[in-house]
């Protein structure tokens, strides 16, 4: 009887212990809550500016690169709306630091895909897609 005691208590802590060096790993890979806002809402950022231009008299119903959208003007207007007004970006590909932006337009301007990705090194990265229809999706590499 004590030997199956042993034997199960020995089975319960290598469980815990399996368990919290799963969710440790987890912890690791993804950003904390702040950054992920922070990556989340560059993305909105884009999302809305291609909207804006794409309805705007000066872009002939399309969509524009990400060098069109930040000489537009219109990303500096959006950033000083309550919303996007701690959302910071430049007009080189590493739009935020850590995380470079690619946006690609269609040829007839009539659709989009962006990526922002994380530019560490390794193993622990992280981005965020999305296109036209303004659905951000979230994602890490496979292990």
């Amino acid at each position: 009887m004590p030997k199956l005691r042993f034997g199960a208590v020995f089975a319960v802590i290598l469980l815990l212990g399996g368990i919290a060096v799963s969710l440790r790993g987890q912890d690791q890979k993804s950003p904390n809550l702040e950054e992920r806002a922070k990556i989340v809402n560059t993305v909105r950022l884009v999302n809305t500016a291609e909207a804006s231009y794409f309805g705007s008299a000066d872009s002939k119903g399309r969509y524009a690169s990400w060098e069109e959208l930040y000489k537009s003007g219109i990303v500096k207007s959006l950033q000083e709306r309550p919303f996007f007004k701690t959302v910071q970006v430049s007009p080189g590909p590493e739009v935020i630091p850590g995380y470079r932006l690619d946006l690609v337009v269609s040829a007839d301007g009539k659709a989009y895909l962006l990526a922002l990705h994380d530019t560490k090194k390794g193993d622990h990265l992280f981005s965020a897609f999305s296109d036209q229809n303004g659905v951000i999706f979230l994602g890490s590499p496979l292990e």
